[in-house]
């Protein structure tokens, strides 16, 4: 039906594709990271996402594999946190962290898997919702690790 309502406003329109996604609900929104570092190997960072992550500039680092005590004291170590608490929004109730905690905990293993292949992962946003709501993954970009050169 999209194709065909493209069709009839421009005939001459050329159509790659479709992309169709679920409309996520209100939540915290989050960044999860992972970049190479050539001589230590991949890096996880979790911050606020969206908007915040440029202007607040609150990202925590860790070294994967994360044990969940890692990830959890990378989460309670952001600025922001009082936002997942509940505490720092007006009427908001606390965040799922532990979903989060989880999450990062298990991205770190993946990107710990996935070294010699993927360059870097980014998920922007992560949206976090309330206590016991879980966590949904709206955005991700993985850039695979160049090719080795033929010697």
């Amino acid at each position: 039906r999209i194709l065909d309502n493209v069709a009839r406003y421009n005939s001459t329109a050329q159509i790659d594709g479709v992309l169709v996604a679920e409309m996520v609900g209100r939540g915290r929104e989050m960044i999860l990271g992972m970049s190479q570092d050539p001589t230590f190997g991949p890096a996880v960072a979790v911050g606020l996402g969206g908007v915040f992550v440029e202007t607040l500039k609150d990202i925590a680092l860790g070294v994967p594999p994360l044990a969940v005590r890692d990830a959890r004291g990378m989460i309670e170590s952001l600025r922001g946190y009082a936002v997942l608490e509940g505490s720092g929004a007006r009427g908001a109730g606390p965040a799922d962290v532990p979903a989060l905690i989880d999450t990062l905990v298990r991205f770190s293993a993946l990107c710990y898997d996935l070294a010699g292949d993927v360059a870097e992962i980014d998920i922007n946003p992560l949206v976090v919702f309330d206590a016991g709501q879980g966590v949904k993954v709206v955005d991700c970009l993985i850039v695979p690790a160049p090719a080795p050169a033929e010697a």
